[in-house]
């Protein structure tokens, strides 16, 4: 009886010990976000795809989540302009388009465009 009695005792606490343990690596940390409206939603987009939004019985939301810095946000998309860089150059082509909206825009590629009877060289740069 005395036996069996220590092996219990020893196997409540080896699955006390396990469950703590995996809380630790887990590394899950808890919010509570107020009014249990669109709960889980609030909680991934403040904590990302990990968080995990719940409602008690008091209508409150409670906001489960993978512990550690939040990802920073994306960043915006770059916006690319058009401008112009006179007339190409028929010798010369792409490349001294290319020249010269470099010098004229940071960061600009240029490409030769015909328009009408004209060889004008056509700038994209990111503003």
């Amino acid at each position: 009886m005395k036996m069996a009695l220590s092996l219990v005792v020893f196997m409540i606490f080896s699955i006390m010990f396990a469950s703590v343990k995996n809380k630790v690596n887990a590394n899950v940390c808890t919010e509570g976000l107020g009014i249990c409206n669109q709960c889980d939603e609030r909680c991934k987009a403040r904590h990302g795809p990990t968080g995990q939004g719940m409602c008690d019985r008091y209508n409150l939301c409670t906001c489960n989540y993978t512990c550690g810095p939040v990802p920073p946000p994306p960043s915006p998309p770059i916006k690319h302009c058009s401008g112009g860089a006179g007339l190409c150059d028929i010798k010369c082509g792409k490349a001294c388009c290319n020249q010269a909206c470099a010098q004229k825009y940071p960061g600009g590629d240029g490409f030769c465009e015909t328009l009408y009877h004209s060889l004008l060289c056509r700038c994209e740069y990111p503003c």
